[in-house]
């Protein structure tokens, strides 16, 4: 869970000094497992001030193998050829660990700043783990510039990136190819130094690998990373040996994985505590059953927070397409569940949709079913977006928040035996459908990163989560209306 954490309390210190001092103070209570997290965190602390201290801080974070990003019909075609042709080379040359090959070790690509080993934090939802990151990374050395973002966030950021970097618009409206093919595999080095030139510390929440696409980049997205110089922080709720399990094509996926515990100081919080459980307040922003008493509830709030001003309905413009909000003032708006999950929003219009507006009101939230549907996963990505955004929520469900989802038990109970699934026609459209309607590149940055097999798991998480949004805490905390990008591009 990401703490907002009063700048009084944060004053570059340690992780184990800052958290001494939340606990002192009663801003959060003492846990065995965070405490005996802290001195990981510490220990790169320590490393990030001895490096800002050295003289590899003054040695350019550039990327020096890059071909020139244009295609070109000139005589100059055959040398950018034979050149792209020795960069392929002196990257075969190069051993997993970043060294040359030929040079006995020596003569290491890798920036003298990605020798600082980072973090993979892992464990339960809940457990922490996010919070004792954004410890250290509130109280890194000043002079450290820092960023930290979702892992989906980034991704998508990433596949902007990558598009801009590989196609360009002609007059038509087409996208075409401005890289010849050889010059694919450093098309990572120039997304590298888009994104990553003013970023020396990466941290980043929820590391969840389901996309193939993805999956395929990783490595040598993360290998252009660390030649120009970057330490990464990871929180996860699977070990490093468990992401993308069972995905297609997994082999390309393991040297990532190798990279991961290279460049990384791979930690286990061994916590099964949920600690946004235990803080859930009784603030009236989750309605259940539907009733006539929850139904005036439900309303007249939504009528209190417009402050009696008209709600009326708005367009948002989300990658060339109009995303209707039926019922908006100011920065509330208000949603039936089917209108904002049961049609074809994908997460980069849920993403617009928690940046436009600081509060959401949703009414007619079902039970889901313990199989996996496009409605449900739809819903657990709006869950995520909201809550990264800080965005006020208020839901009207037909049951409480432990319930939203039936047990396995009542699944197998209710439609395996009998042979059917409660999973309508209309509640799973195929993929393929959906997405028909949108342009390549719209597939590509809306694509959802959940999968069938991880569908249990984000469940979980996002009711851990709506719990935690009903907290005093979070409903004090300052809703994140800005866009979270790393691309220089527009």
């Amino acid at each position: 869970m990401f703490w907002r954490f009063p700048a009084a309390l944060l004053c570059l210190r340690k992780p184990s000094v800052a958290y001494e001092r939340l606990v002192m103070t009663g801003t959060i209570n003492r846990d065995l497992q965070q405490v005996t997290a802290l001195p990981v965190f510490d220990r790169l602390h320590n490393d990030l001030e001895t490096f800002v201290k050295s003289n590899d801080r003054f040695q350019p974070r550039r990327v020096e193998l890059r071909p020139p990003n244009r295609l070109g019909v000139t005589p100059l075609f055959f040398r950018r050829r034979e050149q792209e042709e020795k960069v392929q080379r002196a990257l075969a040359e190069m051993d997993e660990d970043g060294s040359s090959s030929t040079g006995g070790g020596t003569g290491c690509v890798y920036h003298p700043l990605s020798r600082v080993k980072g973090l993979y934090v892992y464990g339960g939802v809940g457990c922490g783990k996010t919070m004792l990151m954004d410890l250290l990374y509130e109280n890194a050395p000043s002079t450290i510039k820092k960023h930290r973002v979702h892992f989906h966030h980034f991704m998508l950021d990433v596949q902007r990136t990558l598009h801009t970097v590989t196609h360009e618009s002609k007059s038509d409206g087409t996208q075409v190819a401005r890289r010849t093919p050889d010059a694919a595999i450093n098309s990572f080095d120039e997304v590298a130094q888009r994104m990553m030139s003013n970023v020396e510390l990466l941290c980043f929440d929820e590391v969840a690998v389901t996309d193939v696409a993805h999956a395929m980049i990783l490595r040598r997205l993360f290998h252009a990373f660390y030649k120009l110089g970057v330490v990464v922080i990871f929180t996860s709720n699977r070990a490093p040996d468990d992401l993308y399990l069972g995905g297609l094509n997994r082999e390309g996926f393991l040297p990532f994985i190798e990279l991961i515990k290279r460049q990384c100081e791979v930690y286990d919080m061994c916590s099964n505590t949920d600690h946004r459980l235990s803080d859930a307040g009784d603030a009236k922003t989750y309605l259940a059953p539907i009733n006539e008493a929850n139904t005036a509830t439900f309303n007249e709030q939504f009528l209190q927070f417009c402050k009696g001003m008209p709600a009326e309905r708005r367009v948002l413009r989300v990658f060339g397409r109009d995303v209707e909000v039926p019922a908006a003032c100011g920065g509330v708006c208000r949603f039936h569940f089917m209108e904002i999950c049961g049609g074809e929003l994908s997460a980069a219009d849920y993403s617009v949709i928690a940046k436009t507006f600081n509060t959401v009101f949703i009414e007619g939230v079902p039970r889901f079913t313990y199989n996996s549907t496009d409605v449900k996963h739809r819903f657990l990505l709006l869950i995520d977006e909201l809550y990264e955004h800080r965005c006020k929520v208020v839901i009207y469900a037909q049951v409480e928040i432990m319930l939203l989802q039936e047990s396995k038990e009542e699944f197998e109970a209710a439609h395996i035996s009998s042979g059917t699934t409660a999973a309508t026609e209309a509640e799973v459209k195929p993929i393929t459908q959906e997405f028909a309607r949108l342009s390549e590149f719209e597939r590509e940055i809306g694509r959802s990163l959940l999968d069938h097999t991880d569908s249990a798991f984000q469940m979980e998480r996002c009711l851990s989560r709506l719990c935690e949004m009903r907290t005093q805490q979070y409903l004090k905390s300052p809703h994140r209306y800005e866009e979270v990008s790393l691309s220089t591009e527009a």
